[in-house]
């Protein structure tokens, strides 16, 4: 009895052979077919990749712009207690250096306490006007100044 040269399967359909040939052919035509889908498929990653750096910077700018405000609303803190306190401009810049407005507070008052004090004792020079007493109970400087000459 001759042989069928395709035998039949279980499911009712007959094995195919492939020569080298045909299998080349069919991986050749597949990767063509799969390099054209992903080409498709990432056709607009540039457009994807510039609109990504362009988030990005605006995510930096929003960063930025949030700094710029909480600076700003610092600066008006520290202006309004300066006012309440009546520090004087320079002053402020060097001294109030609080994050809240807590201790910018407490900075503002001690500042201005201690400017209270100094105007209240004023400039006091200790001996001010006095003229100073030539007696001297130090045996050198007696015989420094008999030695030199000094008048009494």
């Amino acid at each position: 009895m001759p042989e069928d040269p395709k035998p039949a399967t279980d499911d009712g359909t007959k094995d195919q052979t492939f020569t080298q040939v045909d299998v080349d052919r069919i991986v050749a035509e597949r990767l063509k077919r799969e390099r054209e889908a992903t080409k498709t498929k990432y056709a607009d990653y540039e457009d994807l990749k510039q609109k990504a750096e362009g988030a990005k910077t605006a995510d930096d700018r929003i960063d930025e712009l949030q700094k710029s405000i909480e600076k700003a609303n610092h600066e008006a803190l520290k202006r309004r207690v300066q006012a309440a306190h009546g520090v004087s401009d320079e002053d402020a810049d060097l001294f109030l250096t609080g994050s809240d407005e807590e201790s910018l507070t407490a900075q503002a008052k001690r500042l201005a306490d201690r400017e209270t004090e100094r105007k209240s004792k004023g400039n006091h020079v200790p001996r001010e006007g006095e003229t100073p007493s030539k007696t001297s109970d130090d045996p050198l400087r007696e015989f420094a100044q008999g030695l030199f000459g000094a008048d009494d």
